[in-house]
């Protein structure tokens, strides 16, 4: 989307504003977190919630690395899968649940709206 020009902003201006937000708004709660656990002598630092985080955290980081190269669809649908079963869900059920969100999310934003999505 164009930036804008001098004094007018584009189209970019406001979904950059939000990006900014909810970057730093994320920050805060994990540097938040962070603390809490590190204060606690009695917690190992990679021990049950940490290890899923943080693989959550680079299966999106691979994501978005993969951001314009390959399918939509494929790319996406794994994405879902493997985080649904990081965070235990069943087989099944992380089969059926990333079908539909990821279909969802191709027609809904891909067909209705017309926005390209790879």
């Amino acid at each position: 989307m164009p930036k804008g020009i001098a004094n007018m902003p584009g189209p970019n201006f406001f979904p950059s504003i939000v990006a900014w937000v909810i970057l730093i708004l994320s920050c805060v709660i994990f540097f938040n977190g962070a603390w809490k656990v590190f204060k606690r002598k009695d917690q190992k630092i990679l021990q049950g919630q940490w290890v899923r985080t943080l693989t959550i955290i680079f299966c999106v980081l691979i994501y978005v690395l993969l951001w314009g190269k390959g399918n939509f669809l494929i790319n996406t649908w794994l994405l879902l899968f493997f985080i649904q079963i990081i965070t235990k869900s069943s087989w099944y059920y992380a089969l059926i649940g990333s079908t539909v969100l990821d279909l969802s999310v191709y027609f809904l934003f891909g067909k209705i709206f017309h926005v390209i999505l790879f």
